[in-house]
């Protein structure tokens, strides 16, 4: 069985790429789309309550033999504060 995957500190507001690393919180985000990198800047989550496990994966990221589809790999969703 996968391993659960530490939930992030912080997600990009433009493509929704999530990390778990707090010295890239204020940094250009990572993730590569059609070649290019997204334009985003991440930005921290004000606590580990806007995270929920996903429900498709059991926040390990994997389904089945791939990729989840419903976290695209990150094994958390962001719930927004109401």
């Amino acid at each position: 069985m996968a391993h659960k995957l530490r939930i992030p500190v912080a997600r990009c507001p433009a493509c929704g790429h999530v990390t778990r690393d707090f010295e890239l919180i204020a940094k250009r985000c990572e993730r590569m789309r059609d070649g290019a990198r997204c334009r985003g800047v991440t930005a921290g989550t004000g606590s580990y309550d806007e995270w929920q496990a996903c429900p498709g994966c059991e926040a390990t990221g994997r389904q089945g033999s791939g990729r989840c589809a419903q976290c695209q790999g990150d094994g958390w969703l962001y719930v927004p504060p109401a």
